[in-house]
């Protein structure tokens, strides 16, 4: 007991020493000194800018297949050949279909040799009818006369019964074998379509970009057109198919200015702008993107079909505006930094904490409540929105915990239902309006240096952000600075 109390005493004496020599602070270090760096207040341009990628292609692709069966003979295009709108690009093995052109034709001859051959029938039938008239005739006359026998009458007059009726028979053939021609004429047409088939020629003028057949391969069109060739149609004027998420596809339209670049070329950059903003979206691993297409010219021919373009979208841009670099937003001052003091221009500020907050946050009813309309119409949008969003909450059920995207849905559908319905379509016009600019909005706390070393706050009412700058709306002039960076060092070091 006595060896462990000594060994334990050895340890607490070792500790108190290591302690005393090496981890006690030193108390006549002198209190931290602070190094404070500032960003100005400047006049500037910001923008919004959207990365996106997408593929390269040209502005027209056609795939040139084949109609007909049969074996390729010859090939008149290869890769990057270019071609003219009727050139012929291939050939397939025509003897099978200049057969059949051949078979279709002596059809349509023996049709014709049938047609007139029962056109001399029916003449026949005419003459043979004319003279049974004449018989008959000439019988009824002797009749009169007690000439000849009722029954040599009778017989004439079955004569011209059975004349009639041969004629009916012959000009029914006729058109028989008329129809009959006709369909021969038709197979015959059939048979030469399918002939001149057998010469691929080019839809358009373009490049060849890709041939997927040599000589002597077999192309079999029994259910789909077969691809022999793809040719895209002036290689100068491209498109890119941008992939752009849900979140930064709003405020990118049509027109709007596109820089963007390629693997291939890295040290070059494009230019274009947004032709389209396409309204279906794709979903992949509950990421949803819209697709937006970018016009770009492309004259030297360096940009290839299928290059992956790495895009930045100027959705917003503001000129000649008070902007502050972002790190002044971004800034938060230590725990052991300077003091803060609160003065008069800044004490008594709406503030949002630490984090700020966006304007958009009961955006809606601001909105509302801005709009130059009756007190009374205010007070029934109001109390129809609160049913509407209490009814989408309700149907939801228990899936409104989880699903987030699904209420927020529902809550937007509903209230432009109550919306639509109350205002006028100039007055919904201007609450989209009002909207829209609160949701740029967004109000933070910035600090500025006091006297002894000390900072104060600054409410920003701040606008578009761009990522390396902030757009001042409200709260700061031309050339105040706010603080970027705090560093704290001890004094001596």
């Amino acid at each position: 007991m006595l060896k462990k109390i000594l060994i334990a005493a050895v340890v607490l004496i070792a500790l108190a020493l290591l302690w005393a020599f090496f981890l006690k602070p030193d108390s006549s270090a002198e209190v931290g000194t602070f190094e404070i760096e500032t960003a100005k207040v400047e006049t500037g341009d910001v923008a919004r800018i959207v990365s996106a990628s997408g593929a390269v292609r040209a502005l027209t692709t056609v795939e040139v297949g084949s109609q007909v069966s049969g074996q390729i003979i010859e090939l008149n295009a290869d890769f990057n050949s270019e071609v003219k709108a009727g050139d012929i690009i291939a050939r397939i093995d025509p003897q099978t279909f200049e057969s059949s052109v051949e078979s279709a034709q002596a059809n349509v001859l023996s049709a014709q040799a049938n047609l007139a051959v029962q056109k001399a029938n029916i003449a026949s039938a005419e003459a043979t009818l004319a003279q049974a008239e004449r018989d008959v005739a000439r019988q009824k006359a002797l009749f009169a006369a007690d000439a000849v026998a009722r029954s040599t009458l009778e017989d004439n007059e079955r004569a011209l019964a059975v004349a009639s009726a041969n004629l009916d028979v012959s000009k029914a053939q006729l058109r028989t074998f008329d129809a009959t021609l006709s369909q021969r004429n038709a197979t015959l047409r059939s048979a030469q379509v399918d002939l001149e088939r057998t010469i691929i020629r080019s839809p358009i003028d373009g490049v060849v970009i890709s041939r997927d057949v040599d000589v002597g391969q077999t192309v079999a069109a029994s259910f789909s057109a077969p691809i022999l060739f793809t040719i895209a149609q002036n290689l100068e004027d491209i498109r890119i198919d941008a992939a752009v998420v849900e979140g930064d596809i709003g405020g990118i339209d049509a027109g709007d200015t596109v820089e963007f670049n390629v693997d291939a070329y890295p040290d070059q950059t494009f230019r274009g702008t947004v032709e389209q903003v396409r309204l279906a979206s794709e979903t992949l691993s509950n990421v949803v993107t819209y697709t937006v297409v970018i016009e770009a010219r492309n004259p030297r021919r360096q940009l290839l079909p299928g290059m992956t373009a790495n895009v930045e979208i100027t959705a917003d841009k503001r000129e000649n505006v008070l902007r502050v670099a972002e790190t002044v937003v971004r800034f938060r001052p230590p725990a052991n930094g300077p003091e803060l003091v609160e003065d008069a221009a800044t004490e008594g500020r709406g503030q949002r904490g630490q984090g700020g907050g966006r304007g958009g946050r009961g955006g809606g009813l601001q909105a509302l409540n801005a709009l130059d309309i009756d007190q009374a119409k205010k007070d029934t949008i109001q109390t129809e929105l609160r049913a509407e969003i209490q009814a989408a909450r309700e149907s939801l059920g228990d899936r409104a915990q989880f699903d987030r995207n699904a209420l927020r849905q529902r809550i937007q559908a509903a209230s432009e239902k109550v919306l639509k319905r109350n205002l006028t379509a100039e007055e919904y016009k201007q609450y989209q309006e009002a909207i829209s600019e609160r949701a740029s909005v967004t109000r933070v706390e910035a600090y500025q240096t006091a006297p002894e070393n000390k900072l104060k706050k600054q409410t920003l009412t701040l606008g578009l952000q761009d990522g390396s700058y902030a757009e001042i709306l409200r709260g700061a002039a031309e050339g105040d600075e706010f603080v970027t960076r705090i560093r704290v060092s001890a004094q001596g070091n």
